[in-house]
């Protein structure tokens, strides 16, 4: 084999192995964020029940369903009233519940809370608990929410998106050094090519500009490739599990905030192999460039 031939396979098998890194931080990065997002959407259909007074009148609690919903923690508040409360239980246990109660209705009206997602843990369901108390105890009779609930799916999530993190983080240290040592190889077998330019009076500017050029162009053709293996996983993702594409399609704000989740890991997988093959070519170059002739050999 020439020696063009194998510069040639050097730095296609660079693309290759960067392109392979790059989908795998990519595919880590969209778990990362799904995780995230399958968190908040769990953390936000747990619900704070505000149980108030039986002669706590309907305006009073009208008012500060309003005042909830203007707090920056509340993400939903709806008012129930005792006939609705009543409804809801007999069509969940059916319409004989209250018969032994001889048509007493002993529910009390509530507002059903639900919180925003970085609100749903311990400390800050205490404090929500203990300010919407505050001045309206003539009126509210229990604040309710399951502890245990919020304090179970907070550690749980947060210790799932720490190990993908670290995952992701480790990841990324391989790939910094393995495309780093790919490209040293495709440098060194360029060495006597440099020393060459240096000994007729190139520039060092000069010698590192087609080389970096190659490294920019070789981490975005990397990234692109990564991306097509990425789409490509998504399709074989919807093809077993239709399911996955309906949620992500739910609504237009829905697909829109998707689309810009993709947008971003891609643009990403794009700039973070443009960036390693560039800083990787440049650090190796350096090394030739100053190295003695008699060390080539």
């Amino acid at each position: 084999m020439s020696n063009k031939n194998k510069i040639k396979t050097t730095e296609i098998s660079t693309v290759l192995g960067m392109s392979l890194l790059l989908f795998l931080l990519g595919l880590l990065a969209y778990m990362l964020v799904i995780t995230n997002s399958a968190a908040n959407n769990i953390k936000e259909q747990l619900v704070v029940d505000v149980y108030f007074r039986d002669d706590a009148r309907e305006i009073d609690v009208r008012k500060l369903e309003k005042e909830l919903l203007a707090m920056p923690a509340v993400l939903s508040a709806n008012y129930v009233s005792k006939d609705s409360a009543k409804a809801i239980l007999m069509e969940q246990q059916g319409e004989d519940v209250f018969e032994i109660l001889d048509g007493v209705n002993p529910l009390r009206q509530l507002i059903a809370v639900n919180l925003s997602s970085n609100y749903v843990n311990k400390d800050s369901a205490q404090a929500f608990k203990k300010q919407i108390i505050t001045n309206n105890e003539y009126i509210i009779d229990e604040v309710f929410y399951n502890q245990a609930h919020f304090l179970e799916i907070g550690q749980s999530f947060n210790k799932l998106e720490v190990f993908l993190f670290i995952a992701a983080l480790l990841l990324l240290i391989i790939a910094v050094l393995l495309i780093n040592n790919t490209i040293r190889l495709a440098i060194f077998s360029k060495r006597f090519l440099i020393k060459t330019m240096q000994l007729v009076g190139a520039k060092s500017s000069f010698i590192r500009r087609p080389f970096l050029f190659t490294a920019i162009t070789q981490g975005f053709i990397a990234g692109l490739i990564a991306i097509l293996l990425l789409l490509g996983a998504g399709y074989l993702l919807a093809e077993f599990n239709p399911q996955s594409i309906e949620n992500i399609t739910k609504t237009s704000e829905v697909y829109q905030k998707e689309l810009i989740i993709i947008g971003s890991i891609f643009g990403g997988m794009i700039v973070a192999g443009v960036f390693i093959s560039y800083i990787s070519t440049f650090f190796a170059l350096n090394k030739y460039l100053w190295i003695k002739t008699d060390k080539l050999f």
